[in-house]
């Protein structure tokens, strides 16, 4: 399999086609909607939950088969069909009209893969095998995921907090000394052991330190 590059794409607001509407593009939507993509589903039939959300208006549906126009004003494609040979067309054009496909179980269809990913609040941690090993993929999430604990989380929502009033009113040099600091007192590993207060503590006086000499 071709090395891949990992990215972390902002869909909110993006149009994205997906082809079919069986069990399979119902994941594909459910995650595409999280993340506040514009969706339009063409197929002839839906599963219950896709006609459901399709009611509620959280995507579109074209009920039918696919044909190219489909493809204009996409920014993103999906394919889930059992179609073989509809799978190899919708790859083609999309390809022609630059446009990153994505086709369900066919590797050599796709040019770009789906990760197994493991999601926590602001944490996101991605697993690929650049399409060669779905399965294995999501048992090493599996794994993953008892990393992803609460106070991991409430250590990436700290630093958040944190990023917005770091970039507005220190200089850029004292900013990185302030992420340099932050990192040599241990503030991830007291998060970790649950010492919230001492950080905040540490967090306050790395940039009290640094905002008096700024």
């Amino acid at each position: 399999m071709p090395k891949t590059y990992p990215i972390s794409l902002v869909l909110a607001g993006k149009s994205v086609l997906v082809v079919g509407g069986g069990e399979v593009a119902a994941r594909k939507v459910k995650g595409l909607l999280d993340c506040e993509a514009r969706v339009t589903i063409v197929s002839p039939r839906l599963t219950s939950e896709l006609e459901e959300l399709c009611l509620q208006g959280e995507c579109f549906w074209l009920q039918r088969a696919y044909d190219k126009p489909d493809l204009k004003g996409a920014e993103l494609v999906f394919v889930c069909t059992n179609d073989e040979a509809v799978n190899t067309r919708i790859s083609a054009e999309a390809a022609e009209q630059r446009l990153p496909v994505n086709v369900a179980d066919q590797p050599d269809l796709c040019s770009f893969y789906l990760p197994s990913v493991v999601r926590r609040d602001n944490l996101t941690i991605s697993v690929s095998t650049s399409g060669g090993s779905p399965l294995s993929a999501k048992l090493i999430r599996k794994d993953l995921e008892s990393f992803a604990c609460k106070e991991i989380e409430e250590y990436l929502t700290l630093m958040q907090s944190w990023r917005q009033k770091v970039i507005l009113t220190l200089l850029p040099a004292k900013r990185k000394l302030f992420w340099t600091r932050v990192e040599e007192e241990h503030v991830y590993e007291l998060m970790k052991q649950g010492n919230t207060r001492q950080a905040q503590a540490i967090l306050e006086q790395i940039y009290n330190d640094l905002e008096t000499d700024n």
